[in-house]
């Protein structure tokens, strides 16, 4: 059932982001804006992007003799690799805007069309509410899986971010028919907001590779209210006889990973206790998580 309607939010994601790169494709024809361009690109981009996570959503809990633990893996690997290009649009977009605005103040002004405000300003107001939308949408949708999606939460934050560069494109753009033909406003108007939203959507990017990568190196999950929900569950049904020590939680894609370090009092471990311990708790968190793997490790010898 999450499979299906993870498949469903991505596809509706991948219409939106086919259609606003054609969109800006035909907008760059009759604009001459480099911005819109680079913001079409990184629609297309995050198009592509959306069918591999398709592919992934119907791979992700096979398992092989290669992969006897399924292939989640792929999620977290997909969200470093958007997250480099999401990053790597930023990027360019900051470099297309430099360069413009040092031909500009080097005299260079053969090297920079100007721009056509019209059809900038037209395209960035439909693309941003549709970015916006796609953005709640894939963030709503999220939420009814506990937040535990890394392909929804990915491509929300894409969303999000080509949508606040299209509504800075449009307000440069603004500016720009409000000002007239005066001075650099013409050539630099859309460069100048490129830098100011590259510097204020940069974080985005970062905490995508940032995440991915902990989780790909199976480091400690991140969520503090997540894996506060966790302990608490777990707490709450460890035996009397059973103490814990220690509670390590790893997150790759959307399996959880849990290993309870535990000691007793007893001479011996009584396995039916542990085994006890361990049904009741999968059976808690795996309503909300369906993906799991808990390991209950004792200290000493079990009474079997």
């Amino acid at each position: 059932m999450q499979e299906k309607k993870e498949s469903n939010a991505l596809l509706i994601g991948a219409a939106a982001n086919i259609f606003m790169a054609v969109l800006a494709w035909f907008t760059v024809y009759y604009s001459n804006s480099e911005a819109i361009l680079l913001d079409g690109n990184y629609s297309f981009i995050m198009f592509l992007g959306v069918l591999v996570a398709l592919k992934i959503v119907a791979v992700r809990a096979n398992r092989t003799k290669t992969f006897p633990f399924g292939k989640f893996y792929y999620e977290s690997l997909y969200g470093f690799i958007k997250g480099l290009m999401i990053l790597g649009v930023l990027i360019m977009s900051v470099t297309t805007a430099v360069i413009r605005i040092t031909f500009y103040f080097t005299g260079y002004l053969d090297n920079i069309p100007m721009l056509i405000p019209e059809p900038i300003l037209h395209y960035a107001l439909i693309c941003a509410v549709i970015c916006y939308i796609v953005s709640f949408y894939y963030f709503q949708q999220n939420r009814k899986f506990t937040n535990k999606s890394i392909l929804l939460r990915t491509e929300q934050k894409s969303a999000f971010v080509d949508g606040t560069l299209s509504l800075g494109i449009g307000f440069g753009v603004f500016l720009f028919s409000r000002g007239g033909e005066i001075g650099f406003i013409p050539y630099l108007a859309d460069s100048f907001f490129v830098l100011v939203l590259a510097s204020m959507l940069i974080k985005e990017p970062l905490t995508i590779i940032r995440e991915s990568i902990i989780e790909l190196a199976g480091g400690a999950l991140q969520d503090d209210a997540k894996r506060k929900e966790f302990e608490t569950i777990i707490t709450l049904n460890m035996p009397e006889t059973l103490k814990i020590e220690n509670i390590f939680i790893s997150k790759n894609g959307s399996k959880y990973i849990i290993f309870i370090y535990i000691s007793t009092d007893e001479l011996v471990y009584n396995k039916k206790d542990i085994i006890t311990a361990r049904t009741n708790i999968t059976n808690i968190l795996s309503k909300n998580h369906p993906y799991l793997s808990i390991n209950i490790i004792p200290d000493g010898h079990i009474n079997v």
